[in-house]
């Protein structure tokens, strides 16, 4: 029957108290029986029996089952959490073929010695496409086929009468999937290698010496390249998979595995390698086989489960899950990148579709706004949450040649698309492009570069002075005036008149220098730039005219920062990378809207919505006709009318991102073109945030100090400024890098850092009442909040982090 939360919570507590084991599982005995069946589940965990009404309280569910399995929680709590792991297993629908088997688990050896596990630090060339997960099978058929879901005797879709079970059960389960997996040095998840590694002896006469700088040592040619380091293995003794897989380990690399995984087993308090063995499969299993009911549901499910995760799941047990995800395709990436047929690993690339379908969901709320906001909100969670770093360790050239083989492929929309299935196109990582890391991406969008270059590349030596103004002038001579668009896309080296220090450093400073220059340099008394305080960006100056030679120099400057890996400055809105793909006549390009405007000038923005807010019919006579120059995007003589005022807005957003800036966009464009516009990676699958991040790189971090040192207290009693407001930044400081951007999202209606850093943000924290039954609420125009007295920290925590989670789904879509 049903199970309540507040009986979960009961059993829970008795489990937990019992005086030995056989007590402690009888007593969950509940719990287990509402996890193993979908209906019962999905009326489980409901506040009262049978109130099927009542919203799920999905933190009280996942705190439940997290203190049943903490270690330490009882002295049986790995008993009870084998039987969630049960009944999780048996609820969930078995995946029809299993490449990934237990029993390659199982056949490895279960001395501790023997085990290894995989934690590559970087790939091979020559072994990219090579065999080696330790699978005697031929190579399957065609893995779009071998997944059509007619082929596998089910429904064009799965259809559910309900997805609350689904809900229900990865709350259950999030504390069996999270930190569940070994990590490297690098804390990205891993997984040892299904097979024992057996200790090699090279051969005597493959011995060189090698002449050190204080001794010499011998050398061994042993042919072989370690899987962990990627260097060539020279020592005399080295470890191969017993199974014949294409799998070595320099003996260095065996002992640091080792270590690594003696660690997380003495972490997790597990005894020997057969049962960790057991549960890292589980971790994988599941996952795969939620990721294969999820992505074959009918999509009206899809997307109620979507909605559910987005808007009713606190986010810090979102983040958990998707963490969970990345955890589970990092730890496989490495074991899926040396199979020859990388698509006939289903299961993996089920589990990449389930990521997929997560970062879809993480994107819900980025298409709702607030009342009194201009621009949509963000997502739940940073888009860094689902980077899968594992990537790093594949070979970049390999993998962009085995995407280049399906160039059309672009990120699936797998909330919309009606049938999921896995194709060729599928099965790249670079198909992936939202989930591999930036660094990843701009090596392998370099690797598409220089192979339109045929190999030809000469260091571009330039010498300019360091004055700003006269460094712009400079830099506009050589780029528009004195050298070749081929020339151009050579890797600048840099050196400053009358300084001899040159090299990647001073390299580096020049596009410091000249970046600031241009945005501070006027020409024809306008600025190229113009800066919005309130949106903290910048955006092109309609008034520059006569300017085409600095836009397009300022253009080849943000490719060439991309070629010789500098990240620049994240100060344009995300809508002047969406126009620059749309330059390049990228299909990744979005079309702009309202929401977009809003991230470039909130004030124009508001005037519009204020437009498609209002329901009077003397729309004409209140807001006139906006006078702009309308061309042939709407007549000349149209007047604004209810019926019309969507069309008129957005033809009006059109003309602000096209018509009104195309003089100074169109060279822009075209110097960033001369340098990348060549690469098909670019034109067909990167998109703007991407794009963002490859200029960019990731987001700087938010700095509560500095935020609190330049931050007005109004209203405030000095008893609360020494005793109250301290509780506070101890908050702000204790939260997730996703949470500490949502609150900045939440006063300011923005995450970026301002122009002159964190300090100088002038957050004002205004007292709003005392109680424990009010919330913070903030005015984003003032960068204020509005914050109530609460009785203790955790009320102010809690009041502040629902505040901040019931904006983003509050609003209009």
């Amino acid at each position: 029957m049903p199970l309540g939360v507040e009986a979960l919570e009961a059993a829970v507590d008795a489990a937990l108290a019992a005086e030995d084991g056989q007590k402690s599982v009888l007593c969950l005995s509940p719990v287990v029986e509402a996890l193993r069946t979908q209906s019962t589940l999905a009326q489980s965990f409901l506040p009262g029996v049978s109130d099927n009404g009542s919203s799920r309280d999905y933190l009280r569910v996942t705190c439940a089952f997290e203190r049943l399995v903490t270690k330490g929680s009882s002295p049986w709590f790995a008993q009870l959490a084998d039987l969630l792991r049960g009944a999780a297993a048996e609820v969930m629908p078995i995946l029809p073929r299993r490449p990934f088997a237990q029993s390659d688990f199982s056949e490895s050896d279960t001395r501790n010695e023997e085990a290894d596990m995989d934690v590559q630090e970087s790939g091979d060339p020559d072994k990219a496409s090579s065999s080696g997960t330790g699978s005697t099978e031929e190579p399957k058929e065609d893995a779009a086929e071998m997944l059509d879901v007619e082929d596998m005797d089910v429904d064009d879709e799965l259809s559910t009468p309900s997805i609350t079970w689904l809900s229900a059960l990865l709350s259950a389960i999030l504390p069996l999937l999270t930190n569940a997996l070994p990590r490297d040095q690098n804390e990205v998840a891993i997984i040892p290698h299904p097979h024992k590694m057996e200790r090699q002896e090279a051969a005597e006469d493959t011995m060189n010496v090698h002449l050190g700088t204080s001794r010499w040592r011998p050398v061994f040619n042993t042919k072989k390249i370690c899987d962990n380091c990627g260097t060539r293995i020279t020592d005399r003794f080295y470890y191969h998979c017993s199974e014949n897989c294409d799998i070595d380990f320099c003996q260095d690399c065996h002992t640091r595995s080792r270590e690594l995984l003696d660690a997380f087993m003495a972490e997790v308090d597990e005894v020997n390698d057969e049962n960790l063995s057991r549960r890292l499969f589980w971790v994988i299993d599941i996952t795969e086989r939620i990721g294969w009911h999820v992505l074959h549901l009918n999509v009206a499910d899809r997307r109620r489960l979507a909605h559910e995760l987005a808007f009713s799941w606190p986010t810090v047990l979102f983040e958990k899950l998707a963490q969970a995800a990345v955890d589970v395709v990092n730890a496989r990436v490495v074991h899926v990148q040396d199979v020859k047929d990388i698509q006939s690993d289903e299961r993996f690339w089920h589990a990449v579709g389930w990521l997929q379908f997560l970062y879809s969901t993480n994107e819900l709320p980025c298409k709702t706004r607030r009342l009194e906001e201009q621009s949509s909100r963000g997502p739940k969670v940073d888009y860094e949450r689902f980077v899968l770093d594992g990537i790093n360790k594949c070979e970049p050239l390999s993998e962009f040649q085995r995407w280049r083989k399906h160039p059309g492929a672009t990120v699936p929309k797998v909330l919309d698309v009606r049938r999921f299935k896995i194709t060729n196109d599928f099965c790249s990582f670079l198909t992936h492009s939202n989930l591999v890391p930036v660094n990843f991406r701009r090596v392998c969008l370099l690797c598409d570069v220089w192979e339109q270059m045929q190999g030809r590349i000469v260091p571009l030596h330039l010498e300019v002075p360091r004055e700003p103004q006269r460094l712009v002038h400079a830099v506009i001579d050589r780029f528009c005036e004195s050298l070749k668009d081929a020339d151009l896309r050579q890797p600048l080296r840099v050196c400053f008149q009358d300084e001899e220090a040159g090299g990647p450093g001073v390299t580096k400073e020049f596009f410091q220098v000249a970046l600031r220059s241009f945005l501070d340099v006027w020409h024809n008394n306008e600025r190229l730039f113009v800066y919005d305080e309130q949106s903290r960006t910048y955006w092109l100056n309609e008034r520059a005219v006569g300017s085409e030679d600095f836009f397009r120099s300022y253009g080849i400057l943000l490719g060439q920062a991309v070629l010789n890996h500098i990240h620049v400055p994240n100060i344009f809105p995300r809508a002047l990378y969406d126009r620059l793909l749309e330059e390049l006549e990228s299909p990744c390009a979005k079309k702009l809207r309202l929401e977009d405007i809003g991230a470039v000038c909130p004030n124009t923005a508001k005037s519009l919505r204020q437009i498609l807010d209002y329901p009077g019919q003397d729309i004409a006579e209140v807001f006139g006709d906006l006078a702009w120059p309308r061309g042939a995007l709407l007549a000349e003589d149209l007047r604004i009318s209810q019926a019309n005022k969507a069309d008129f807005v957005q033809a009006y957003v059109d003309w602000f991102f096209h018509g009104k800036i195309q003089a100074q966009l169109k060279p822009l464009s075209e110097g960033f073109k001369t340098i990348l516009g060549g690469s098909s990676l670019l034109r067909t699958i990167v998109d703007a945030v991407q794009l963002e991040k490859i200029v960019c790189g990731r987001a700087e971090n938010v700095d509560v100090d500095a935020i609190r040192s330049s931050a007005e207290l109004e209203g405030w009693t000095d008893e609360d400024r020494s005793e109250y407001l301290p509780w506070l930044w101890e908050v702000l400081a204790s939260v997730s890098p996703a949470e500490k951007a949502q609150f900045l999202v939440f006063c300011t209606a923005s995450d970026r850092v301002p122009l002159k850093g964190w300090q100088s943000l002038g957050l004002i924290v205004q007292k709003n009442g005392v109680g424990d039954e009010r919330l913070p609420s903030a005015y984003t125009c003032f960068s204020q909040l509005l914050l109530p007295r609460f009785s203790t920290k955790e009320k102010l925590r809690s009041g502040l982090l629902l505040a901040i989670a019931n904006s983003e789904g509050f609003g209009l879509p």
